[in-house]
C-alpha cells in the first residue's frame, strides 16, 4: 500500500527569521517551486508560503517595500497542513478532501517523527494514485466496488483541484478528461471537449503547436513545462497559463495518456508587473525613479554617440518646498510634488525623460540636441513653469525652482559624471539667488575639488588640534576698562596658513562638524576665562546648527562645571537666524540657557528682518549693533539715526548695547556722544591669542607659561603694547580712568 512517503518531493525549506526578499529571489529563480515550507530551529514545520499568495501580497500596497526586509514569519500561513510520512495515501486524501481540501490542493508538508521530510503536491498525489491503480489493476478488475471507490476518489481529487487538469489519449490527442477549473478557464464545457482534439477549438497554427508539444512529451517520456502559455478562450479573450505535461504509461510501459496541469498565472503576472513598476517608478508622482532615470540616460548617451547628438541633463530643485511641507503639512507637500511633476512633464518633448530622484529633486534627460540653445530654452521653460502659483488643497503656494544643466559629450560621457556636474550647476543656480538656471562650468569642478580638499583638511584639523582661540576685548566706556572678551576661532593650516572663519565655519555647519567644534570652543574658552578677573565676561558665538542638538544646555552646564567659570560671566551670542529656524524649539532652548544664569546677546542687530519682534519675545541681555552701521556713522545720516534709535531702544528696555567695528577715534567720540555704553573693534584691539589677552588682564594664560617671552616671540610686541596706555582710550574719548 502506498504511503505519503512515496509522494514526497525534496524541497529546501526556509526559516521563519529569513527576510521576505530571500523568498522573492527564490521564487523568481525557481519557477517550478509553488510552495516553500518554513521550519523552526528543530526542523519542525511552523508555516508555509504559497507562490501566488506571496506575489499578490508583495504587489499590494507597495508590498515589496513593506515586506522585503521583514521576516518570513509575517508572510507565511502559520497553520499549514502537516502529515506524517507513514500515513496511507488513500486514507490521507479522503480525510483531507472532507475537511481541508484547499490545503491539499495547494500543497502540504510531510514529516518523519515530527521533523521535516519534504512536501507533497497534487501532481505527486496524482502520479502516486496512477501507480497505485496500475499495480492494483487486476485486483480492481475483480472487485468492482473497489474500482468504483478509486474512480470516485480520483474524480473528487481532480474536480477539486483549482488548476486546470486535462487528459488526452496518447494515440490521437483527443480529450478524455477536463476538470471543473478547466471549464472555467477555457470557457468550454467538458461535453464540448471530450472526444475532440485541439483542431476543433483553436486556429490551425495554434493547434499545430499544441500537437507538436504533446508529441514531444509522449516521445520523450519527460515532464515538459510551458512557463507562459497564451491560450485563447471561447469568448475571445486569452488565458495566461503555466502548464506541465507528462505521459501516463499503461501496464506494459507504453504511453497511454497525456496528463496536463495548467495554473492560471494572470494574477501573478499582474503582481510581478506591479512589483517591476514599483522598482522603477516613484509611487507618488508616477515619474521614473533614479534607477530608471539612469537606464534612460545610459540609453540616450549610447544613441547620441552613434548620431553625434548632444544630451542635456537638467537637475531641478523646488526652491521653497521644505517651507511648504513644514508649514502646511505633508498632504500639501505631496500635492505640490505631484503638481510640479505634471508641470515638468508638460515642459518636455515626447521621448525626453522626467524623473523624481528623491525628495524635491527632479531630473530631465533631453535628447536630440544639436547645440545648447534647446537646453537653454528648456531650462528657462522649467523655471517659468515653477514660478507660477500652485493651488493645492485650498492653499495658494508660490515656490519657484532652480535648474542646473550639464551637456554631453563636453561635460561627460557617463551618467554619474553628468549628474554630478548638473548638480554642481544647480548648486550655483541656488547660490545665485534661486529661481534661475545655470550651465556647468569647469571652474565649478575646480571649486568642488577645492571644497572637498578643505573638508578633508577640516576633519583632520579637528582631530589634530590645529584650531586656536583668539579673544577680542569689549570696552566699557563708562567704567573705562575691559569688561569682556569675545572668543573667536582661528585655524592655522600647516600649508595654507590662516584659513578665514568665513570659509571654514559654513563648511563645518554643512558637513556636521560644527557641533564638535562648538563644544571644543565652549570648553576651551570657559577654561581660559576662569583665570580672568571676576569682572571680565566671556562671549561665545553659537551657530544655528548647534541648536539642532537638544543637549546644548547640558553642554553649557558641563563646560561651566569643568572650568569653574560662574554662569553670569558667560555670554552666548546668537544671530536672528537661530530664531528663524524652528523658532519655538530654539526659543525653548534659549529660555533653558537663560535659566542657567548665562547672558544671551543678539549679534548683528539691525541686519535681519525681525530683530525688533524678537526683543519682545525674549529677554535679551545685550544687543550688538552691526559694524555696517558703525562704519558709516560719520558720513551717513541714516546710519547715525539707526544707531541712535537702537541705543535709545536698549536704554528703554534695560538692555546693554554694544557697537561693533569701531576703528577710529572719531567713531568712538560719536558713539559716546550718542550714549553708547560698550564698544568693540580694532581701535581698542584686534583679536589676540589667549596669552596676550591674559597679559592685558594681568593674569597667567591657561595656554602659556613665561608670558612675556611668548608674547614677544610670537608678535614682536610686549604685553603692554596690546592696548593703548592706561587711560588713553578714555582720554581720546573725553574722560574716565582705569583699564
Amino acid at each position: 500500500m502506498f504511503t505519503l512517503r512515496d509522494t514526497v518531493s525534496s524541497l529546501a525549506p526556509a526559516r521563519a527569521e529569513d527576510l521576505g526578499k530571500t523568498l522573492y529571489e527564490r521564487f523568481r529563480e525557481e519557477p517550478d517551486t509553488l510552495i516553500i515550507p518554513v521550519l523552526d530551529a528543530d526542523d519542525r514545520p511552523v508555516g508555509l508560503v504559497e507562490r501566488n499568495a506571496f506575489f499578490l501580497r508583495m504587489a499590494a500596497e507597495y508590498g515589496r517595500a513593506l515586506y522585503a526586509n521583514r521576516p518570513i514569519e509575517v508572510l507565511m500561513d502559520n497553520q499549514p497542513l502537516v502529515v506524517e510520512a507513514d500515513v496511507e495515501l488513500a486514507a490521507f486524501t479522503n480525510d483531507s478532501l472532507s475537511y481541508r481540501a484547499s490545503d491539499l490542493l495547494r500543497g502540504f508538508i510531510v514529516t518523519d517523527g515530527g521533523r521535516y521530510l519534504g512536501v507533497g503536491t497534487v501532481i505527486g498525489l496524482l502520479q502516486a494514485a496512477s501507480e497505485t491503480n496500475r499495480r492494483n489493476l487486476d485486483a480492481l478488475a475483480e472487485a468492482k466496488a473497489d474500482e468504483e471507490r478509486a474512480r470516485t476518489f480520483m474524480t473528487a481529487v481532480v474536480e477539486s483541484i483549482p488548476s486546470m487538469v486535462f487528459v488526452k489519449r496518447a494515440s490521437d490527442q483527443s480529450y478524455v478528461l477536463l476538470n471543473r477549473a478547466g471549464e472555467k478557464i477555457l470557457g468550454y464545457s467538458r461535453q464540448e471537449m471530450i472526444g475532440r482534439t485541439d483542431e476543433a477549438f483553436f486556429d490551425p497554427v495554434q493547434a499545430a503547436i499544441y500537437h507538436a508539444r504533446d508529441a514531444e512529451v509522449v516521445r520523450s517520456g519527460e515532464v515538459k513545462v510551458i512557463e507562459e502559455d497564451l491560450i485563447p478562450r471561447k469568448d475571445g479573450t486569452t488565458a495566461i497559463l503555466r502548464t506541465k505535461k507528462i505521459a501516463i504509461l499503461d501496464a506494459e510501459g507504453r504511453p497511454e495518456y497525456l496528463l496536463g496541469v495548467s495554473e492560471d498565472i494572470a494574477e501573478r503576472k499582474r503582481a510581478e508587473a506591479q512589483i517591476a513598476r514599483l522598482a522603477h517608478y516613484d509611487p507618488l508622482t508616477e515619474l521614473p525613479n533614479r534607477l530608471l532615470f539612469h537606464k534612460d540616460l545610459s540609453d540616450a548617451l549610447a544613441r547620441a554617440a552613434r548620431r553625434e547628438d548632444l544630451v542635456a541633463v537638467h537637475c531641478v530643485d523646488l526652491d521653497r518646498f521644505k517651507v511648504v511641507n513644514d508649514t502646511l503639512g505633508h498632504p500639501v507637500g505631496d500635492a505640490l510634488l505631484k503638481a510640479a511633476a505634471e508641470r515638468l512633464r508638460n515642459c518636455v518633448r515626447d521621448g525626453d525623460t522626467v524623473a523624481r530622484l528623491g525628495g524635491d529633486e527632479f531630473a530631465v534627460v533631453q535628447m536630440g540636441l544639436t547645440d545648447l540653445s534647446g537646453a537653454t530654452r528648456l531650462a528657462a521653460r522649467i523655471v517659468e513653469a515653477l514660478e507660477a502659483p500652485f493651488d493645492l488643497l485650498g492653499h495658494q503656494v508660490v515656490i519657484g525652482g532652480s535648474v542646473g544643466v550639464a551637456v554631453s559629450p563636453d561635460d561627460g560621457l557617463d551618467c554619474d559624471e553628468l549628474l554630478k556636474k548638473a548638480d554642481m550647476a544647480l548648486y550655483r543656480a541656488k547660490a545665485d539667488g534661486k529661481g534661475t538656471f545655470h550651465f556647468f562650468e569647469r571652474a565649478m569642478d575646480e571649486q568642488l575639488q577645492a571644497r572637498r580638499a578643505l573638508e578633508l583638511d577640516l576633519r583632520k584639523a579637528l582631530a589634530e588640534g590645529q584650531f586656536e582661540l583668539f579673544y577680542q576685548p569689549l570696552f566699557d566706556l563708562e567704567a573705562d576698562r575691559v569688561t569682556g572678551c569675545e572668543a573667536l576661532l582661528r585655524w592655522f593650516h600647516p600649508e595654507r596658513g590662516m584659513v578665514s572663519p568665513g570659509e571654514f565655519i559654513p563648511l563645518a555647519e554643512e558637513i556636521g562638524l560644527i557641533g564638535a567644534l562648538g563644544d571644543w570652543v565652549l570648553r576651551a574658552a570657559c577654561d581660559e576665562a576662569a583665570r580672568w578677573p571676576q569682572h571680565v565676561r566671556l562671549a561665545v558665538n553659537l551657530s544655528p546648527a548647534q541648536f539642532r542638538d537638544r543637549r546644548l544646555a547640558a553642554t553649557v552646564v558641563q563646560a561651566l562645571a569643568a572650568s569653574g567659570l560662574a554662569a553670569e560671566r558667560l555670554e552666548l551670542e546668537i544671530t536672528e537666524s537661530v530664531l528663524l529656524q524652528d523658532s519655538a524649539s530654539n526659543m525653548a532652548i534659549l529660555h533653558d540657557l537663560k535659566a542657567l544664569g548665562v547672558r544671551i546677546s543678539m549679534d548683528d542687530f539691525g541686519t535681519g528682518y525681525s530683530s525688533l519682534s524678537y526683543l519682545r519675545s525674549f529677554p535679551f541681555d545685550k544687543i550688538k549693533i552691526d559694524q555696517t552701521f558703525v562704519r558709516d556713522i560719520l558720513d551717513d545720516a541714516d546710519a547715525l539715526a539707526i544707531i541712535k534709535a537702537v541705543l535709545d531702544l536698549g536704554a528703554s528696555l534695560g538692555i546693554t548695547t554694544t557697537a561693533e567695528g569701531v576703528e577710529s577715534e572719531e567713531q568712538l567720540h560719536e558713539l559716546r556722544r550718542q550714549g553708547c555704553g560698550e564698544i568693540q573693534g580694532y581701535f581698542i584691539s584686534r583679536p589676540k591669542p589667549a596669552a596676550e589677552i591674559a597679559a592685558l588682564l594681568g593674569v597667567a594664560s591657561a595656554a602659556s607659561r613665561g608670558l612675556s617671552e611668548v608674547v614677544a616671540f610670537s608678535t614682536g610686541v610686549s604685553a603692554s603694547e596690546i592696548l593703548p596706555p592706561k587711560g588713553e582710550v578714555a582720554r581720546r574719548a573725553g574722560g574716565g580712568s582705569g583699564c
